[in-house]
């Protein structure tokens, strides 16, 4: 799979196996860490927030200006500003494993890579640029909060976007000049991240109005009672938001390929060859094949073949027949189902944590 995240393909095993280790190292720091920072009560948060970018990741949105190309929510700096840079790297570490298992979307072998890259990256840089921007958070502006998110999303996405061209070389994989891709890669990114700003701006301007505290703000006393939820109205909200998104906005998705994939399959680069990465061999192929047999439906799709068969080519999951923002039930359940067990892994994380934290004296 090609498709949203770094696939098999674009990695030399050395690099894969590297960044797996790195990977594994960064989300078991960020673990620790979430123990002793986040706070016990905000930490079931970290379900329903993973289902929420689950959701949001599946909506991909065409780029004004560039035809043929698309983005999607990273949600790496909004993790981070909600529940901090450590637990914003467990919850979108969570994401991408349930996307790569149940279906192939991003390389079992690079998902360290995509880890680093949608998660430590984002929500160390994004979250810093968000403090520093920021300054103290309890009566901080809505205007000065909403800059320093945008300065984040960008910041944050540019940067993981950056470590592709970076990855990629050390492999020698792809025939387009590492300092060309690096340059797509970043300036694409960069516009994706002015929109992921807006995206975050919108949840953020939801969570002043219904939960300041979940923001870090103090409570207007004056403000009605009313207009404040209970955390666990707070939480059904982005709940239901999520379904929705992933059973049926994911309807009117860009069927463009995303910023990635259009960096180094649909771009055109000068003296390039036609066929820009190498076909996978050996153990990638092997990992592949594997991917293609186990995943539960490839691509959010039904799959044409039973569990443990790996499709032929001429076996690709059948596309939505009726168009574009028509009823797709395929990709609705493949929707419902990572979104649930994505809220599920991360619940039961969050219980861990907080039954392993040592409580004060």
């Amino acid at each position: 799979m090609l498709a949203m995240h770094m696939a098999n393909e674009l990695l030399s095993p050395a690099t894969a196996f590297a960044t797996l280790a790195v990977g594994a190292v960064a989300v078991a720091i960020a673990a620790a860490r979430t123990r002793k920072t986040v706070p016990a009560d905000k930490q079931p948060l970290m379900g329903v927030m993973g289902a929420f970018v689950f959701a949001g990741q599946m909506i991909n949105f065409t780029l004004p200006g560039m035809p043929g190309t698309s983005g999607h929510l990273g949600g790496g700096v909004l993790l981070a500003i909600l529940l901090g840079p450590s637990a914003g790297i467990v919850v979108i570490s969570a994401v991408l494993i349930v996307q790569c298992l149940l279906f192939q979307d991003g390389g079992l072998l690079a998902l360290g890579c995509n880890i680093i890259n949608m998660g430590v990256v984002p929500c160390l840089l994004g979250g810093w640029l968000y403090k520093a921007v920021l300054g103290e958070p309890a009566h901080a502006k809505a205007t000065r909060q909403y800059l320093a998110a945008w300065v984040a999303c960008i910041a944050g996405l540019s940067a993981g976007a950056a470590m592709v061209p970076l990855e990629t070389s050390l492999g020698d994989r792809l025939a387009i000049p590492t300092g060309d891709f690096l340059a797509v890669m970043t300036g694409v990114h960069l516009f994706i991240g002015l929109i992921e700003g807006l995206i975050t701006f919108a949840v953020i301007a939801y969570i002043r109005a219904a939960r300041p505290q979940a923001l870090g703000l103090a409570m207007d006393s004056s403000a009605p009672a009313r207009a404040k939820l209970s955390r666990r109205a707070f939480g059904a909200s982005l709940i239901a938001t999520s379904l929705l998104l992933s059973g049926v906005v994911c309807w009117f998705a860009s069927t463009h390929p995303d910023g990635l994939e259009w960096a180094y399959q649909k771009h055109t680069y000068a003296g390039a060859v036609s066929e820009p990465v190498r076909p996978a061999e050996g153990l990638m192929a092997a990992v592949d094949s594997w991917q293609a047999k186990w995943s539960l439906m490839a691509d959010y799709s039904r799959r044409p073949v039973p569990l443990g068969e790996e499709p032929s080519k001429s076996e690709k999951a059948p596309e939505n027949p009726t168009g574009w923002g028509k009823a797709d039930g395929w990709k609705s359940l493949a929707g419902l189902l990572g979104t649930g067990v994505t809220m599920v892994i991360l619940y039961a994380t969050s219980v861990v944590i907080r039954r392993r934290r040592k409580l004060p004296a």
